[in-house]
């Protein structure tokens, strides 16, 4: 049985509740329920505040087990794409424009890890981030093409560190780092100068620092690799697995005294029975449909007079991806952030920046079956490159089988109009004469891009370079 609240929140946010569903819940007096029918209801809003809540912890966790799962990987191998990655890598709003590289560290049982990334050379470069098992970004690797030596500390370390290192003291034990690759070019030899970049990392504990072992790189580029979110009853399987895992924080004290009739327990095995299994499976869904619908509207304009929104909550730049706010922690922000995507930077707009859009310029929502177009200005101010990429709203990935993912100013093949200006078109059939600027969408799927600027420049963040809305064609 839906709760109060959470019918509250679907109307308020436009998603349907039959009318007699909301009479029911308007007009019944707590009396009327039964015993079970009570702690149904608790059970169901508690459930899917868990959704929200937990998201991140599990979110980390899904890209972490399909690396060991579809790319038989361990903690400190390295997991990449050097072929650019295509729709085969269904994590949260990937990119296939630059070289995407995963690891994953676990210092409960290494102990304090070595991370080594090399500096930049003519034609290639890294940024990434590392972030703690909640995505709280800890440190940006690669900027400026520095490079350097990090060491990532277990939460409870208390013994000495090494000269030399710059220190990553994250509050949990598991991390993750997102690193990419980025390229001058697509260029024979600057591909290849990126690939011999990769090669140059190092993850290792620093009890091997003597002799470390020879690093492994496992190759994704055809692989299979599922590490999306699942919105059912699974969800809080992976939820209790990873709150033993790790340190209660704090802040979320109060969190897990609200799961514990959920059958979460810190310590505890998750055991639900079939009654509960059954409140949580359809929590979960109700929990996604909340975020799908969030996400469309829980965003600032970045230019006031656009669609065009940064693909985070205000929030987040406030608090540098941290949630925390002077007077309360972000739950919904940080769970319509990380539906959308994972490894925040530090600082955004250091290295990128990231717009999103869900509507077209008359304000109707994206659909997969319908034809589009998005006029992209000359000389858009970035030191490096732009892009366009679509996304499934559903997934917040691609979409399967995709004949043609994304666009970028890097493309040799992309049409330019005579001022420099570039027209994309994005539908489920390429315009005559246009494929090489086409972008594919499905019918009857809902869908966003995000247009992204490496390196961008003052007008970027000072908003007075602006990107034009994208508007239907027949």
């Amino acid at each position: 049985m839906k709760t109060l609240i959470c019918m509250v929140m679907l109307t308020a946010l436009g998603i349907g509740t039959p009318a007699s569903a909301q009479t029911s819940a308007q007009t019944a007096k707590p009396e009327h329920f039964s015993p079970s029918e009570l702690n149904s209801r608790m059970l169901d809003r508690r459930a899917v505040e868990a959704v929200i809540w937990g998201l991140p912890l599990v979110g980390q966790d899904a890209v972490k087990q399909a690396a060991f799962r579809d790319g038989k990987a361990k903690f400190n191998d390295i997991v990449w794409w050097p072929k650019g990655g295509g729709w085969k890598n269904q994590s949260p709003t990937p990119n296939v424009n630059t070289r995407y590289i995963y690891w994953f560290i676990n210092t409960r049982q290494d102990g304090p890890v070595v991370v080594e990334v090399p500096p930049a050379v003519p034609g290639a470069s890294f940024y990434g981030t590392i972030e703690d098992a909640w995505y709280v970004p800890q440190v940006d690797l690669g900027l400026e093409g520095k490079g350097g030596k990090y060491l990532v500390l277990p939460p409870d370390y208390k013994g000495k560190v090494p000269d030399g290192y710059t220190v990553v003291h994250p509050t949990t034990y598991n991390t993750m780092t997102l690193l990419r690759s980025i390229l001058a070019s697509y260029s024979e030899k600057d591909v290849q100068a990126g690939d011999a970049l990769v090669k140059q990392i190092k993850i290792y504990p620093l009890s091997q620092v003597a002799h470390p072992p020879a690093q492994r790189f496992l190759d994704m580029s055809d692989i299979l690799y599922n590490g999306l979110v699942k919105f059912d009853e699974t969800f809080f399987t992976n939820l209790s697995r990873m709150l033993n895992e790790e340190p209660v924080h704090p802040r979320d004290m109060q969190m897990m005294g609200t799961l514990l009739p959920l059958g979460i327990e810190k310590g505890k095995e998750f055991k639900p029975d079939a009654a509960t299994v059954a409140v949580l499976k359809s929590a979960a869904a109700e929990a996604q449909a909340w975020l799908m619908k969030a996400v469309t509207t829980g965003d600032t304009p970045w230019w006031p007079d656009r669609r065009w929104v940064f693909v985070s909550p205000p929030i987040s730049i406030e608090t540098d991806f941290t949630w925390q706010m002077p007077n309360y922690f972000g739950v919904d922000s940080r769970a319509i952030g990380l539906y959308q995507y994972f490894c925040p930077m530090v600082k955004a707009g250091k290295g990128s920046f990231y717009f999103g859009a869900f509507f077209d310029r008359s304000g109707k929502p994206l659909d997969g079956g319908s034809n589009y177009r998005l006029h992209v200005p000359a000389n858009v101010p970035v030191k490096e490159f732009w892009s366009i990429t679509v996304y499934s709203l559903k997934t917040s990935s691609f979409f399967l089988n995709s004949p043609r993912l994304t666009l970028s100013s890097l493309d040799t093949d992309l049409k330019k109009n005579p001022d420099g200006s570039v027209d994309i078109y994005i539908g489920p059939k390429p315009p005559a004469g246009q494929e090489s600027n086409w972008i594919f969408t499905p019918a009857g799927q809902k869908w966003f891009p995000w247009f992204r600027v490496y390196g961008p420049e003052k007008a970027i963040m000072d908003k007075s370079w602006k990107l034009p809305d994208i508007e239907q064609v027949k």
